[in-house]
């Protein structure tokens, strides 16, 4: 029998929580359709939902709704919009970088051009961060600098690149230090709101989810197939990104270790 995946939410950031929440929403709405005939009535296609189910997805919208009020309470604080103009700094200062290296690979010295692509091999193994979250992008950041900072001293000579490091690691910093603040402003005024509509509207998911799955065995799973399907989908991208966040995590944090 087809069921909805168990997924624990809480490792997902708020805003990753909350997009999830509301791409769920979209295909639960779906099961409030009927099925689809044009000489369908309203009263028609109302029978067709199971009003059980029905006021589940009724009292997972009121929640999601209270979600999204307390989020954008939340992203309106000041020091939210300094967090996205560093944010926005540090993400033209890699792109900056990766394009320079790029154009050295070009260089008409051998010797310059080879350690050129030398370290181009580093920012494509890191690949392009600016499209990450910005928790990840810290730590993909905070990695490619570390081996930038590594590199040859003769190599570095050669492709004039301190000035590139040293602008990428205070772009960095700065990030670090606005999303900091914006961490304590948001903790000192509406934290507690957030999480607590970020705690409910969870668990009217998970009520949605157990519903739908007991109406699988009860009613049979054929008018639930497209949207547990696609559901699962869903989840099994989100596990994705967090098992790929926490492999980023644990090399950051080896990176960190102090050498023995």
């Amino acid at each position: 029998m087809r069921t909805i995946k168990a997924f624990n939410l809480s490792p997902l950031h708020v805003e990753e929580d909350f997009g999830f929440l509301k791409q769920f929403h979209d295909e639960a709405v779906t099961l409030r359709g009927g099925s689809g005939g044009d000489s369908e009535s309203p009263d028609e296609i109302a029978d067709e939902v199971n009003p059980v189910l029905d006021g589940q997805i009724s009292a997972f919208e009121t929640k999601l709704d209270a979600f999204d009020e307390a989020l954008k309470s939340s992203s309106s604080l000041p020091s939210t919009a300094l967090a996205t103009d560093a944010d926005v700094e540090r993400d033209s200062a890699w792109r900056g970088a990766n394009a320079y290296v790029k154009a050295m690979t070009e260089h008409p010295d051998v010797a310059t051009a080879t350690a050129a692509m030398e370290v181009k091999r580093l920012f494509d193994t890191y690949g392009d961060p600016t499209s990450l979250a910005q928790t990840e992008e810290s730590g993909v950041l905070h990695n490619l600098i570390q081996d930038l900072k590594a590199l040859d001293a003769e190599k570095a000579r050669l492709l004039a690149l301190t000035p590139w490091i040293n602008n990428l690691e205070n772009k960095e910093k700065a990030f670090k230090e606005a999303a900091q603040k914006r961490t304590d402003e948001k903790s000192r005024v509406i934290v507690g709101v957030v999480k607590q509509c970020r705690s409910e509207a969870d668990n009217a998911y998970r009520q949605l989810v157990s519903t739908v799955n007991a109406l699988c065995l009860i009613e049979g799973e054929e008018k639930y197939t497209t949207f547990i399907d696609h559901v699962n989908v869903m989840i099994d991208e989100r596990k994705t990104i967090l098992r790929t966040r926490s492999t980023i995590n644990a090399k950051k944090n080896k990176t960190d270790m102090p050498a023995q």
